[in-house]
């Protein structure tokens, strides 16, 4: 689920690990999102997004389900 936040520009993405079934959320630009949405690769669309929340967007592992799976 998209969300805004209070700062202009910027959402929140929330959702649940694929892997551990807890949410998380991640802030990223709505630019970037967009970008990305529409073909952009995720490391040129967002680069100033962790790659920890870049991973969530794209496959739905939050951090500590990555840990947790792959160590």
């Amino acid at each position: 689920m998209v969300t805004e936040s209070e700062t202009p520009g910027i959402v929140n993405v929330k959702g649940n690990c694929v892997f551990t079934g807890e949410e998380y959320q991640c802030t990223v630009p709505l630019d970037g999102l967009k970008k990305w949405q529409n073909g952009t690769a995720i490391q040129q669309a967002m680069p100033n997004v962790s790659a920890d929340d870049r991973e969530f967007l794209i496959s739905g592992i939050s951090p500590a389900g990555w840990k947790s799976t792959f160590g």
